[in-house]
């Protein structure tokens, strides 16, 4: 824990003496203490720059001799062009694994591993990363490592031969598991096939990877542009950011690309509008399959936001927290699990996107979704999607009575401290802001825009980026048993009847 929040927290605890004044209640629950409020610790003096405007956030802890390194980038699967499906993660992964500099990849795996160091390479649908875990006494050769593997990495053949044959065989295998059978079809329905999010790994866009169509990908994506580095752990600030500076700061940027009408992405006039919520596909969608489990998705797209403090993305921050959060309130989990043990596990999330993060110019390319995810056994499908269509349409019809909101406001500010726990915590919080464009007062206001929603304005948010009528049900197994089950006539009628999923 770094010594700034050990403070916070510390000023947050009444001391034994503040509480002896009050009689000592028959109850437990019947205690009563002053309310604490949580401040995020301040961002002055944690962020830096290098040379060349690339920003550092840098949180020192010195309880142990460890150090932690974060270079991000905002590349990722979002940047694929048509054809190139799983480059991106592909490109991160054999920048670590396939060696680099002057190092094969046996090399570079003994050396690191020498200096009881880490470093892994990952990205996903906006983001790369880069992480170097290492203790403070091989920082500086961990250093020397990583920007090797970011600006020269050797993408070695058999390596890559390596990694796809293992793609292959997960390929195969996802045949038989009806949560990726689930994902990939639901991403199709939702997002529909034309839009990067639906893209699947396939054998052909596997045997498509080849070094130089990776060394492409590196060269036109990675860049400084939006790039930036937390790093945490037993360190001096101001002498790790020279350090930085020497291995990260002649990295240059590139122009943003073109996108197909000319316009550089992120600029388009189109994304700025509010995209409607619906599916491309909306309605009830079956994939018949043997077994004892059933596995189910609800929603639809998400919303689409050109401020970070829009007034509906708190509403819709606290509506997701009382429909299914998971803290001590969900409306989904008290019906489905503890009221009719209908599910073994339900999952929520929305989206809220903002615009002005998103380096894309189509709309619905950085769009996100609104998802309910149940594991049930076949015979309680139709049940237990019925209970997700009458919560979502209940949020629609009647306003949130005060204590639920209440409840659900003070589950968001007691998590809230554990994003600021550790100081590897606090640098990679900060640096998201940066990468995605969020302002660091928003942790400064985030209590008291929570307190500021009410009732009328989460009915008014479910109203306006809510649509039961027009979200995909998918369901993977169980549809022998949808026929016989109650609040059949319900999911007719909001979505008509089951079809199976061709294609």
């Amino acid at each position: 824990m770094s010594r700034v929040l050990a403070l916070a927290l510390l000023a947050a605890v009444p001391f034994p003496g503040s509480v002896t004044a009050q009689a000592i209640p028959e109850r437990p629950e019947d205690l009563r203490f002053a309310p604490s409020v949580f401040e995020p610790p301040p961002v002055s003096g944690l962020r830096f720059e290098l040379g060349n405007g690339l920003p550092v956030y840098v949180v020192p802890d010195r309880g142990l001799p460890l150090v932690d390194v974060v270079v991000a980038l905002p590349v990722g699967d979002r940047n694929e062009a048509a054809g190139e499906d799983g480059l991106a993660s592909m490109t991160a992964a054999m920048t670590r694994r396939g060696g680099a500099g002057e190092s094969g990849p046996d090399e570079l795996d003994d050396e690191i591993d020498a200096l009881g160091a880490r470093i892994q390479a990952s990205s996903s649908w906006g983001r790369t990363v880069l992480v170097l875990d290492s203790g403070a006494e091989s920082l500086d050769r961990g250093l020397e490592l990583l920007a090797s593997i970011l600006f020269e990495p050797r993408f070695d053949d058999a390596r890559l031969e390596q990694a796809k044959e293992n793609l292959r065989v997960s390929l195969l295998a996802e045949a038989d598991d009806p949560r990726a059978v689930l994902e990939r079809e639901w991403l199709r329905l939702v997002h529909g096939p034309a839009s990067p999010r639906s893209r699947r790994l396939t054998q052909a866009s596997i045997a498509a990877f080849d070094r130089d169509a990776l060394a492409r990908f590196h060269r036109r994506h990675w860049s400084s542009r939006g790039a930036v580095i937390a790093a945490s752990g037993d360190v001096d600030a101001e002498a790790l950011v020279a350090r930085l500076d020497e291995l990260f700061g002649g990295w240059k940027p590139r122009p943003p690309e073109a996108d197909a009408k000319g316009l550089p992405q992120g600029l388009s006039a189109e994304s700025a509008e509010q995209a409607a919520p619906a599916a491309v596909s909306p309605g009830w969608w079956t994939i018949d399959r043997p077994g004892t489990q059933a596995a189910l998705a609800f929603g639809h797209r998400g919303a689409l936001f050109d401020s970070w403090d829009d007034p509906d993305r708190w509403a819709l921050m606290l509506l997701t927290e009382i429909l299914d959060g998971p803290g001590t309130v969900s409306r989904l989990r008290s019906r489905l699990q503890l009221e009719e043990g209908l599910t073994y596990r339900v999952l929520t999330h929305f989206d809220l996107d903002v615009i002005a993060a998103a380096a894309d110019s189509d709309r619905n390319r950085g769009m996100g979704e609104f998802r309910v995810f149940l594991e049930t056994s076949p015979e309680s499908t139709v049940a237990a999607a019925s209970v997700v269509l009458e919560e979502v349409r209940r949020l629609l019809r009647d306003e949130v009575p005060e204590n639920e909101i209440a409840t659900a406001r003070q589950s968001l500010l007691a998590r809230l401290p554990l994003l600021f726990d550790r100081a590897e915590a606090i640098a990679g919080l900060y640096a998201e802001d940066e990468l995605l464009g969020r302002p660091h007062e928003y942790w400064a206001v985030y209590r008291e825009r929570l307190l500021a929603v009410t009732a009328a304005a989460i009915r008014e948010a479910a109203r306006r980026f809510l649509a039961p009528e027009r979200s995909v049900l998918l369901v993977v197994g169980g549809r022998k048993a949808a026929t016989r089950d109650r609040g059949l006539d319900a999911l007719r009628d909001a979505l008509g009847a089951p079809r199976p999923v061709s294609g």
